[in-house]
C-alpha cells in the first residue's frame, strides 16, 4: 500500500521535469521565431535601400540627359551653352539631380538603419524569451526537487 502512495508523488516529479524541458522548447521556439523576424526586417531594410540607391542612380541619369539637352538645345540654337539662360538651366538642372540623389542616399541610409534597429529589438524579445523560459524551467525544476525531498 506504501508503494502506492508513493507513485503518485513521483509521477508529479516526472511531471514537473517533462514541463520544464516543455518550456526550455517554447522559449527556443520564440527565439528563433523573432530571429526570423529579424532577418526578414534587415532583407526588408537592405530591399528598400537598394531601390533608394536605384532612385537616386535615376536622378543622376535624368541629370545627365536634362544637361545634354540643354547643351544641344543652345549649340542648335546658336547660343553659347556656358552662359546666360543655358547656363542658368543647367545650374537649376544641376541644382535638383543632386538634391534627388542626396535624398535618395539619405533615404537608402534611414531604411538600413531602421532595418537593424528593429532587427536588434526583435533579436533582444528573442534573448527575453528565452531567458524567461529559463526561469520558469528552472522554477519548475525547483518545484521537482522540492517534492522529491518530501518524498526521501
Amino acid at each position: 500500500m506504501e508503494a502506492m502512495s508513493v507513485i503518485g508523488p513521483i509521477v508529479s516529479v516526472g511531471g514537473k521535469i517533462a514541463a520544464a524541458g516543455a518550456q526550455r522548447d517554447v522559449g527556443r521556439a520564440q527565439q528563433a521565431g523573432y530571429e526570423q523576424q529579424a532577418q526578414a526586417a534587415e532583407l526588408k531594410g537592405r530591399s528598400e535601400a537598394i531601390a533608394y540607391k536605384q532612385q537616386g542612380a535615376d536622378a543622376l541619369r535624368n541629370l545627365n540627359e536634362t544637361l545634354a539637352a540643354i547643351v544641344a538645345r543652345a549649340g542648335a540654337g546658336g547660343v553659347d551653352p556656358t552662359s546666360g539662360s543655358a547656363a542658368t538651366m543647367q545650374m537649376f538642372a544641376m541644382s535638383e539631380g543632386s538634391r534627388e540623389a542626396a535624398v535618395a542616399k539619405d533615404n537608402a541610409a534611414l531604411a538600413l538603419g531602421e532595418a537593424y534597429t528593429q532587427s536588434g529589438i526583435y533579436r533582444s524579445a528573442g534573448s527575453t524569451a528565452m531567458k524567461s523560459a529559463n526561469v520558469s524551467a528552472a522554477a519548475t525544476l525547483g518545484e521537482a526537487a522540492y517534492m522529491a525531498g518530501k518524498l526521501a
